[in-house]
């Protein structure tokens, strides 16, 4: 299975067994979920102004059961499926050290709930296909770690890596990097973004190194082997031409999927990635950017460097399917593998 956005208002999950002619099998709305099994994801479901269950689904007998209950009433964040830990973030409005407003990260680990760090809200707008940086909040797959921030703007705080046994902060990144992912395993962190300078990894043993020239620019998504990312870019510095990239882990190298425009490559499993089909936009449109969206969904099998259209049956298009969100939610809902 593979799961587009589950960090938005809409996660989509679909079975990619033939990833030609995937099957959508559920629209999961309005709360976070997390693929756990081949058959099974959970997600989270408030019951009271103060408590939220994480409830597992089985998808081949529609059966739901409560795992835990949290005392929280947040539904949006980054949490483990046994409800040990989660992290979520509280709006804050402008005051004298924050104009633009803050985020508060609240942090649930040892049976209690507490605000562990708060940062500024940056002043910044980006008409530009893909929008400005997202907000940041991850919990490292073995659930020691946690990354937050957000590069919304001139004002912004770096990203942070808080530890979750005691909500300490223990690393700041440089302020050139906007995006963060997590590694398959442990708490290895890649960073990057579409002004940095390339991609660097961090660990709590060995700190900050760079591991690449090519900056993963935009929607980095992992392969579930780990031996990979996908992501976007741009051909030219005039951000005109998006292309799609995988950089191989071991050799350290990107290489471009195809010579045309195509954006938001993302890894369905193993040695498969999909990607749209970007057209240009005509003068009177009002496109944010040179591009936009054809409503192709393409796949490469990168064995053979083979492109080819997936076929989704009739309204089970992720573009169409999301309703407002639209090419938004085509992007990797999870970065690490079910357990």
């Amino acid at each position: 299975m593979v799961m587009l956005n589950s960090a938005g208002s809409t996660a989509l999950l679909y079975d990619v067994s033939d990833p030609l002619h995937p099957a959508l099998l559920c629209t999961i709305s309005g709360t976070s979920a997390h693929i756990v099994t081949g058959d099974t994801f959970a997600y989270l479901r408030p019951v009271s102004p103060t408590e939220t269950d994480v409830v597992l689904h089985s998808i081949g007998s529609g059966n739901e059961g409560v795992t835990a209950r949290l005392p929280l009433a947040s539904v949006y964040g980054t949490w483990t499926a046994d409800g040990n830990v989660m992290a979520y973030t509280i709006a804050q409005p402008p005051g004298d050290q924050a104009p633009q407003g803050s985020e508060q990260v609240w942090l649930f680990s040892g049976g209690r709930d507490r605000l562990v760090y708060t940062y500024p809200i940056g002043l910044g707008d980006c008409v530009c296909r893909f929008g400005p940086p997202p907000l940041v909040l991850a919990l490292s797959p073995d659930a020691q770690y946690l990354v937050a921030g957000w590069r919304s703007g001139k004002g912004a705080a770096p990203l942070v890596v808080l530890r979750v046994f005691d909500g300490a902060k223990v690393a700041t990144a440089d302020a050139a990097y906007s995006l963060a992912i997590w590694a398959r395993t442990g708490h290895r962190l890649f960073l990057s973004g579409s002004g940095a300078p390339g991609v660097a990894v961090w660990t709590p043993e060995g700190g900050t190194a760079v591991v690449s020239q090519t900056p993963w620019s935009y929607f980095p998504s992992l392969s579930p082997d780990g031996a990979s990312a996908a992501f976007t870019g741009y051909a030219d510095a005039a951000f005109a031409h998006p292309r799609v990239y995988v950089f191989d882990m071991k050799a350290g190298v990107a290489r471009t999927l195809v010579q045309a425009e195509r954006s938001q490559a993302l890894f369905v499993k193993d040695g498969w990635t999909w990607y749209l089909e970007e057209r240009p936009c005509g003068s009177n449109e009002g496109c944010a950017g040179s591009t936009a969206p054809s409503g192709t969904v393409y796949a490469m099998d990168l064995a053979t460097s083979t492109e080819r259209t997936v076929s989704f049956a009739p309204s089970e298009d992720p573009l169409s399917n999301a309703g407002d969100e639209g090419w938004a939610t085509f992007r990797a809902g999870e970065n690490w593998p079910a357990v």
